[in-house]
């Protein structure tokens, strides 16, 4: 079979958030698109809570006001608690230093995704939707992909690839199969949608709730006025090590803290429970010549203050801002482009990262919980929480402050941490 006449200057593989936004810049660049879609839209798909910062990206694109118009919940900030019940911390968006990161928005995936999608659309980028790609080989300046639908394969050639594929493995390269040693044990999540979950009063209501456990997590996202995600992250060695089923393994975990039984009491699933992992991974080389990785094709970090999706949009529109630069030159990426490109999305990683890790750590978690952090801290570590990922001297110096102070009080109790109540509030476990 011989490859169809190119009429595309991109291939996108992948109509996530980060194929979606790359889709749609590249066509504000003029630039002809194809996207690849394995799935039919909308689908269901985890990650519902997205970042202040992510804002500025879907305002470049275009999507912003189609967004804050597709009625989802407004985020105006986060809630971290213990799970005895003895320390809460709120994050209130607009009191950070960075202006302009007041709000987010709490989403429904099959819908905000379809959203951004149809977006790319309406820009002028041709959309084939359960579109697998079977293969994908150099040529001349260019790439040769196969492409295979309910009708059949057909070959076309592009100039460009950008690789959004998310954690999908079925597309794998050299380039995709070389990582980054993970700083992070293995983790996984099992979650689901629940009717009944408490929330609080007013626009708090729309925060989500994070319940830190021993070793692992509970996030709680409202989606809309009655559904609620609601998910557990363990490693995957507790997991297995409890020899339980999914479910069995959610609803233990419940029943052990009395916050998530406060949250979960008079809740119940809409839904099966689900389980994903591979929480950690970053591919050591984000872009070559002509093909670049955007969103969780490039890495992922565990979801804990909810970058996946941010990261996903600012790296599609940032590798289609270089292929646009490129493609009008009519050359390849250079090295430099190549090796900046990798180092800047790994930055805004490492950032997410720092957090991650301090979340983790006894020590560490216990600054993190104070309220305010000391040295004129707490501020800076918003705007970061709210996704503000590019570290400006104001949010450098707070930030490399906040984790010197991790460091010191392993060794010095700089902070306190509150004693657990002498007895906690015994509630309904979550229906089955």
């Amino acid at each position: 079979m011989s490859p169809a006449e190119s009429s595309h200057d991109v291939l996108v593989i992948g109509g996530g958030p980060a194929g979606s936004c790359a889709a749609a810049r590249l066509r504000q660049h003029g630039l002809r698109v194809l996207v690849a879609e394995k799935c039919a839209f909308p689908r269901f798909h985890i990650g519902e809570s997205l970042l202040p910062a992510g804002n500025r990206v879907l305002a470049e694109i275009g999507a912003l006001e189609k967004v804050a118009a597709g009625g989802f919940i407004p985020k105006f900030g986060a809630e971290f608690h213990r799970a005895d019940g003895s320390q809460a911390k709120k994050v209130v968006f607009r009191e950070g230093l960075v202006p302009g990161l007041d709000r987010a928005f709490q989403v429904e995936r099959a819908r905000f995704d379809a959203l951004l999608l149809d977006h790319a659309r309406a820009l002028g980028a041709e959309v084939r939707m359960e579109t697998t790609v079977r293969s994908l080989e150099r040529e001349g300046a260019g790439y040769r992909a196969v492409l295979a639908d309910g009708g059949g394969e057909q070959a076309v050639t592009v100039p460009w690839v950008i690789d959004a594929t998310g954690r999908e493995t079925c597309l794998m390269s050299e380039q995709k199969r070389a990582l980054e040693p993970s700083p992070f044990p293995k983790r996984m999540a099992v979650f689901s949608h629940f009717h009944g979950v408490a929330r609080a009063a007013g626009p708090a209501g729309g925060n989500i709730v994070v319940v830190r456990l021993d070793g692992g997590w509970f996030w709680s996202i409202p989606i809309d006025a009655e559904r609620t995600s609601v998910g557990v992250v363990t490693t995957v060695a507790g997991f297995r090590a409890a020899g339980l089923s999914p479910e069995a393994f959610f609803q233990r975990a419940v029943a052990a803290a009395p916050k998530l039984r406060e949250l979960l009491g008079r809740a119940t699933p809409t839904m099966g429970f689900h389980v994903t992992s591979d929480y950690s991974y970053f591919r050591r080389e984000l872009a070559q010549e002509r093909l670049l990785l955007a969103g969780d094709a490039a890495g992922f970090f565990d979801p804990i203050f909810s970058s996946g999706v941010y990261l996903a949009t600012w790296s599609g529109k940032a590798a289609a801002d270089l292929v646009a630069r490129a493609h009008a030159g009519g050359r390849d990426l250079t090295p430099r482009e190549r090796r900046a490109y990798t180092r800047t999305v790994k930055g805004h990683a490492r950032v997410f990262q720092g957090l991650i890790e301090a979340f983790y750590d006894e020590d560490a978690f216990d600054v993190f919980m104070t309220d305010p952090v000391p040295c004129d801290i707490s501020r800076g570590l918003i705007s970061i929480v709210a996704g503000h990922a590019r570290l400006t001297w104001p949010l450098w110096w707070r930030f490399r402050a906040f984790l010197l102070i991790c460091r010191l009080q392993r060794h010095w109790k700089i902070v306190r941490r509150p004693a657990a109540p002498a007895t906690a509030a015994v509630g309904e476990p979550v229906a089955g």
